[in-house]
């Protein structure tokens, strides 16, 4: 049986529908009453989530998918967040913790894991590396990065502390540690 169905869908649908209807309303436009339970199957929305959920299922294995299709799930999980995290201007907002806890903060954090497995560190890592010291004051930095989003986290399904469970991109903190370190000696 798969973990996740059309229920996360219909989910992330709705989200979408009401921030919809709330824009539309700002806007002075009449909103169909319509609800986001009807969403066309070729619809964007369904395309891309059906392709996360099939990866959060295990539907895919890492090693034998081509570099087109991990482009694909990696734009399609960056586009579902975006849609429910961005702003007018474009940018991501903070992702709240309780997200996380949600069938589709889940879902997302399946499939980051997926993506990036190997490219995945510890905050404590992320602080020696970046700053060059594990200490509590660096990991501070490294958590307040997040917050502030210059890293992306993600939550390590198999560590149950939420004080020890994310995990951050390697490569994100490389970049940090250069910019720290702007400019070059």
């Amino acid at each position: 049986m798969a973990l996740f169905t059309d229920a996360v869908i219909a989910d992330v649908a709705q989200r979408i529908w009401r921030r919809y209807q709330t824009l539309g309303k700002a806007l002075g436009m009449v909103i169909p009453v319509a609800s986001a339970e009807v969403l066309p199957e070729t619809s964007e929305l369904v395309r891309r989530m059906r392709l996360l959920i099939s990866v959060a299922n295990g539907e895919h294995a890492r090693a034998s998918t081509s570099e087109e299709l991990l482009m694909q799930i990696e734009e399609a999980r960056r586009w579902v967040v975006g849609l429910l995290f961005g702003n007018v201007w474009g940018a991501l907002t903070p992702i709240p913790d309780d997200f996380w806890r949600t069938d589709i903060g889940v879902l997302i954090s399946r499939v980051g894991w997926w993506l990036a497995a190997d490219e995945l560190i510890t905050i404590s890592n992320a602080a020696a590396l970046a700053f060059g010291e594990n200490t509590q004051a660096n990991r501070m930095r490294i958590a307040r990065a997040i917050e502030n989003g210059t890293l992306e986290w993600y939550l390590d399904p198999s560590v149950a502390n939420p004080q020890q469970n994310r995990r951050v991109l390697r490569p994100q903190v490389e970049r940090l540690r250069e910019i720290i370190r702007w400019p070059p000696e």
